[in-house]
């Protein structure tokens, strides 16, 4: 039988089970029971509780392989090797158990028996409350670490580079890096806001830390950590002294501060954005295809749809429209669409659902015998072969079957609340419509509206109803 093995450690001590010491572990198990290890995958300095198709790439590489088709066994050393959240653990195994493939661990045998069931069950328990206990001490070593002011681990920070030595690691200063901190620093204490210098670092092209482009949340970031004074927080009070140099000078970071309390403070001079029918879901930018949000725009403050992409300077023709025309273009052809449209034809009722869910449970039952009577020496290998082969068929026919059967049902639960609310719908007049509340017309357009593309005006000069000819309406 083909086995992948999978290694993880979180540190690169991690209570010493090196990955060499669980490769080794892994390849004498698999030779104990005749199998050939053909793959190996690996996670270093990750946690077991990481579920992220981003970051879990040797996981995530290893169950796309082996769902193809690429082995038989996966093996890994311990249960909480593979996970340390109890669902992340069993849903690994469901979906390695549905396309027959057997999970063995030489820390944990796994022999088909209802007994060893309970110990994988037991174990995977016991690896979420080791890593609660894991986090609470680590926790508490971060807070002994804020008290004396040095760094704790982990992403080095926008500014800074680590520095290795004989008295251990430093956080020092990346110049370029530390020039853009203080240039944010500078706009900021001339006025601008944390969206305009997002805007305009994205219109420079100067990349995040993680190579990403920039959001206001960034910004806050850059602003307000207090490790680019080379301090930490503690109880609300900065401790310096530890290892970490400081690349913004501490009366620049306290104006910071100061003229954010005092922005905080400031009355607001057009409130709060109000609730819009039409949400960033519904409208979108011709240009980039990004989302469409309601924002206050210009003195006296109006109220635009304006392009997110633009905003964050990343697309360099966004359009703005003002909400009371989008909303009125968009109300005119609601209106006249209710008043040509018919009610939806009633569709042929589903096949029930639950014996379809019984077929599948059966057929995923029927590849799990397969594969414990193989594992087991009562079959041979092309006897096996051939039943999983059947065995899988049968299993996506039945899931097939299943998932058209759901859609079939959410369909026609549909098309049941539409024709319920047809009549209302299509006699409604503006009057009507007007004295209905933002989530009640939100729900309409919900119901009804796929999407609504926004192109930018190309003829500002040429203002006569503009919004009509560069709004495009689609509906379900």
């Amino acid at each position: 039988m083909r086995a992948f093995g999978y290694v993880r450690v979180s540190k690169a001590r991690d209570d010493m089970i090196s990955p060499d010491i669980q490769r080794d572990e892994i390849s004498r198990f698999a030779a104990q029971k005749g199998w050939a290890v053909v793959g190996w995958y690996e996670d270093l300095d990750l946690s077991g509780r990481t579920w992220d198709r981003r970051r879990r790439e040797g996981l995530n590489r290893l169950l796309d392989d082996a769902l193809a088709g690429g082995c038989d066994v996966v093996l890994f050393y311990k249960i909480d090797r593979l996970a340390r959240e109890e669902e992340d653990f069993h849903a690994i195994l469901a979906a390695l158990r549905r396309a027959g493939i057997h999970c063995d661990s030489p820390g944990n045998p796994n022999d088909g028996s209802a007994e060893s069931a309970l110990i994988w069950s037991i174990s995977a328990a016991l690896a979420k409350y080791e890593s609660v206990k894991i986090g609470s001490r680590t926790r508490d070593a971060h807070r002994r670490l804020r008290s004396t002011g040095r760094w704790h681990g982990g992403p080095v920070p926008f500014g800074f580079r680590l520095e290795r030595g004989e008295a251990g690691s430093r956080l020092v200063a990346e110049p370029e890096q530390q020039k853009v901190r203080l240039w944010i620093h500078d706009r900021y204490h001339n006025g601008w806001g944390e969206e305009r210098i997002a805007r305009e670092l994205n219109k420079q092209g100067i990349p995040t830390q993680r190579g990403r482009t920039w959001e206001r949340a960034t910004v806050r970031v850059m602003l307000f950590r207090p490790v680019q004074v080379g301090a930490r927080e503690l109880d609300g009070e900065l401790v310096f002294g530890g290892n970490i140099e400081a690349i913004v000078p501490l009366e620049t970071y306290e104006k910071t501060i100061a003229i954010h309390e005092a922005r905080r403070r400031a009355p607001s001079r057009q409130g709060r954005t109000p609730r819009v029918p039409l949400t960033g879901r519904h409208v979108r930018c011709g240009t980039c295809g990004g989302r469409l949000y309601a924002r206050y725009q210009r003195t006296p403050a109006v109220l635009y749809y304006t392009c997110n992409g633009k905003t964050k300077g990343i697309c360099a023709a966004g359009p703005a429209v003002r909400a009371e025309e989008l909303a009125a273009t968009v109300e005119d052809r609601l209106f006249a669409r209710l008043r040509r449209a018919a009610a939806p034809k009633q569709r042929k009722a589903p096949e029930p659902l639950t014996p379809l869910r019984e077929a599948v449970e059966q057929a995923e039952q029927a590849l799990g015998r397969l594969t414990s009577m193989y594992a087991g020496g009562e079959i041979l290998e092309a006897e096996y072969r051939s039943a999983r082969e059947l065995q899988l068929k049968r299993l996506e026919k039945a899931e097939e079957r299943l998932r058209r059967a759901a859609r079939q049902s959410e369909d026609l639960a549909q098309g049941d609340v539409i024709e319920r609310m047809w009549g209302d719908l299509g006699g409604m007049t503006r009057a009507q419509w007007g004295v209905l509340s933002v989530q009640a017309q939100r729900d309409v357009y919900d119901l009804l509206l796929d999407r609504i593309i926004v192109h930018p005006l190309k003829c500002p000069s040429r203002r006569k109803n503009p919004e009509t000819r560069r709004v495009e309406v689609y509906w379900r």
